[in-house]
């Protein structure tokens, strides 16, 4: 319902107003009543209606003047309807002048006034989601300009007369991150929920006149501006004031949330330092790890922090665990490497370029083995890692996670690679077995060890290279025996034997037969 006024000497005229007209059905409530013009403003200022119903003619103030103040202040202005039993055009025209929504005569038609009423209160309905919306538009530029200092001392003043800001004697940058994945996030926390869920909150221990001031910044991470003026019932305590809202905030959501807050600034235009100091508090996040609230204050001694990457070792004991498929020393690796962030009070940033260092090393190797990465389902996210707020232990099975399935893809990938290897060493033998060829004379042309070559070609096909080589050529031999009437000798060459009697022993170990008795037993065969 719409908050309206009735402004008019005549009390019995008020009276007699309030009754005629079905206030609820046009979308309205009478909020008060005021005898005259002067008494009129004070009412105006106490209860901010959304219209005023006003005489012209009234002691002290009229309803122009009255009107004509109204209209010069700040901020949001009540609509107003004159009702007069004067039909003077001159006052209509000032009417208008001063923006009024519209000038009826006395004595009034009910229906007439209630159709006026109807159509105002969706006009002002639309005015205030256009007010609203302005609003929050200048708070959003008055926030993102004061935390990159692009707004001087002259401009704060008028900002913060606008916003209600003017009554607060100090002023708190606070950094609220939502620990999560984008994902995982998208799912439990809907677009503006944490910010509708600050606003609730503070809306409820703060002057309703002040206004929530909060920023999207990045992926999850949300910036507010604290005037003192919320402190007031917390002892005027910004930690007592954080730990209230935490609290609050834990117990309607489910992800782990983080605070970082900066000093008190004295004037708006210097709400910089304490972002600056707020961002600054992000990178203690990991040697903070048992904290959920970190205080710029109680970093501002703490000189400890590292910046530089983990040491080489662990990056080498990790991509030969990956490479040996090794899921157990992966673990402990993975371990350990973890329990360095925090031993050596490591950076966020350090740590995040720590893990991106192992990412694009582990991605490198499976891009040389001729594998897909964007086929692993956590390539996207590793890549992206440092925008998103995790806690340690988020980071660490995220990570756990991404190196686990890089180790199977490795490994299935070499095996690829290898039958691969092992196929074209088969068929190479299929298509040249009349030739003088060994293992080591195809290891040589495909640039392989012999060892190694032999080793494969046995694992993939389950026999040795050279029973294989003896198998394709004694099997050539048989089907030139069957089909042709070549000699046993001329046989032996065409199927790759430079020595006849080596032929005929290899086709007997194979055949329990010599050439000879294998073509005569197809020959009786065919007699009967």
């Amino acid at each position: 319902m719409h908050k309206v006024i009735l402004v008019d000497d005549e009390n019995f005229f008020r009276k007699g107003l309030r009754s005629l007209i079905d206030w609820n059905a046009c979308g309205f409530e009478v909020a008060g009543e005021a005898a005259n013009g002067e008494d009129a403003l004070a009412l105006i200022k106490e209860v901010n209606p959304e219209l005023v119903i006003t005489d012209i003619r009234m002691p002290v103030l009229d309803g122009l003047e009255l009107i004509k103040q109204v209209m010069q202040k700040e901020g949001y202005h009540p609509n107003f309807i004159i009702i007069s039993g004067y039909s003077d055009f001159k006052y209509a025209q000032q009417a208008v002048r001063y923006g009024v929504h519209d000038f009826i005569l006395k004595p009034i038609d009910q229906e007439e006034i209630e159709e006026t009423l109807q159509s105002l209160s969706k006009t002002i309905a639309e005015q205030k989601l256009v007010f609203a919306r302005n609003i929050q538009i200048k708070k959003a530029v008055l926030l993102e300009n004061l935390i990159f200092g692009k707004v001087n001392e002259e401009d704060t003043y008028s900002f913060s007369n606008e916003l209600s800001l003017r009554s607060a004697a100090d002023y708190y940058y606070l950094i609220l991150e939502v620990n999560g994945l984008p994902e995982a996030l998208s799912e439990t926390v809907p677009d503006n929920h944490v910010k509708e869920k600050v606003t609730k909150i503070i809306r409820e221990i703060c002057d309703h006149h002040v206004g929530v001031f909060i920023q999207e910044l990045d992926q999850g991470s949300y910036g507010l501006l604290i005037p003192s003026t919320y402190l007031h019932r917390f002892q005027m305590q910004i930690n007592h004031f954080v730990k209230w809202l935490h609290g609050l905030l834990k117990n309607s959501m489910t992800q782990a949330i983080t605070f970082y807050i900066g000093p008190a600034v004295p004037k708006l235009h210097m709400l910089k330092d304490s972002f600056e100091a707020a961002k600054n508090a992000r990178e203690y996040k990991y040697v903070y790890e048992d904290k959920n609230i970190i205080f710029s204050k109680d970093i501002e001694n703490n000189k400890l922090i590292t910046y530089t990457e983990l040491e080489d070792s662990y990056y080498h004991l990790l991509i030969e665990q990956i490479e040996e498929n090794s899921t157990i020393g992966i673990m402990e690796t993975i371990d350990k490497i973890f329990l360095q962030f925090a031993s050596k009070k490591m950076a966020r940033v350090a740590v995040q370029a720590s893990i991106n260092r192992f990412v694009h090393a582990i991605l490198k190797i499976i891009k040389n083995m001729e594998g897909e990465v964007s086929n692993l389902k956590n390539f996207q996210t590793m890549l992206q890692l440092q925008n998103y707020n995790l806690t340690l232990p988020q980071l660490r099975k995220q990570f756990l996670e991404f190196v686990l399935e890089s180790k199977e893809a490795i490994t299935l990938l070499r095996k690829q690679s290898a039958d691969g290897e092992a196929h074209k060493i088969k068929q190479f033998v299929d298509t040249h077995y009349r030739e003088n060829i060994s293992l080591k004379s195809i290891a040589a042309k495909f640039y392989m060890n012999p060892v190694y070559l032999g080793q494969l070609f046995k694992k993939t096909y389950g026999i040795y290279f050279k029973d294989y080589l003896l198998q394709v050529r004694i099997n050539e031999a048989k089907k030139l025996l069957r089909q042709s009437e070549l000699k046993i000798y001329e046989i032996a060459e065409r199927v790759g034997f430079n020595n006849t009697d080596y032929f005929v022993t290899m086709f007997g170990k194979f055949e329990k037969l010599t050439p000879s008795e294998y073509r005569n037993k197809l020959l009786e065969k065919r007699k009967v």
